[in-house]
């Protein structure tokens, strides 16, 4: 067998070592790229938008979803959707083209409260008080809104019956109760300032400070405290006249 020079030689060894070197760094390559498809994945799959907390309005042919929370592994980001449809003679409905739209919300202002439901204090209507908290909503200039409806069942008295309330300044003009606070002088940062809807009729006391009253919210932990700022008669004053604390379930 005759012998192979040494250049040759050299040089199909050198062809080998790339060649094997080719083949590692592909392999690793797919690996990676195999595992970035995997992690993209487990990402994908771990986001998702909650419908449930958005508020959804429409008119004619459109359907606006505002302040949509969407959960990342990163955190909650909030996204404004508007879906617009075409409908034909026959009934059908189809989606525009260049339908839906997705931006970013306008940033709101913070808030702690906590949405789901709150039963009320055991030495008050025998402790079948029960609300509902939902939220946050947002408003023109990203104020948050909050709201609570009472639930008839276990008892129709719990108080307040509804409520919506709105996280910001009580001196700030951009607040949907601005005119009624600044009338009662109330300028305390301690609490998110709204209404209180009407008592059911068929309570005791249907005319108490809890109806239609001028109303103060806070959260700490999983206990939140409504104030009621009204008297009877209808009459807001600077200082709380009643409170109630409810507790996360």
């Amino acid at each position: 067998m005759q012998a192979i020079p040494r250049p040759i030689l050299k040089s199909v060894l050198a062809l080998g070592a790339v060649a094997f070197f080719a083949v590692a760094v592909s392999t690793a390559l797919n690996a990676v790229h195999a595992q970035d498809q995997e992690d993209d994945a487990a990402a994908a799959a771990a986001a998702y938008a909650q419908f449930q907390y958005a508020t959804i309005t429409g008119t004619t042919n459109v359907l606006n979803v505002t302040m949509l929370p969407v959960v990342t592994p990163t955190g909650t980001v909030y996204k404004n959707l508007t879906l617009k449809v075409n409908v034909d003679a026959s009934g059908d409905v189809t989606v525009a083209p260049g339908s839906p739209t997705v931006t970013l919300a306008p940033t709101i202002l913070a808030s702690t409260f906590k949405a789901g439901t709150y039963v009320g204090p055991s030495n008050i209507n025998g402790g079948q008080n029960k609300i509902i908290v939902t939220g946050p909503g947002v408003i023109p200039g990203g104020t948050t809104v909050w709201s609570l409806t009472a639930t008839a069942d276990p008892n129709v008295c719990t108080y307040p019956a509804t409520a919506t309330w709105y996280v910001g300044s009580p001196t700030s003009p951009g607040n949907p109760e601005y005119n009624r606070l600044k009338k009662a002088g109330i300028t305390s940062a301690a609490y998110s300032y709204g209404t209180s809807g009407t008592m059911s009729s068929s309570c005791n006391n249907p005319n108490d400070a809890w109806s239609a009253s001028l109303i103060g919210v806070s959260q700490t932990g999983n206990s939140i405290t409504i104030v009621s700022f009204t008297t009877l008669g209808s009459f807001d004053q600077a200082s709380p006249k009643d409170q109630i604390t409810y507790t996360l379930q």
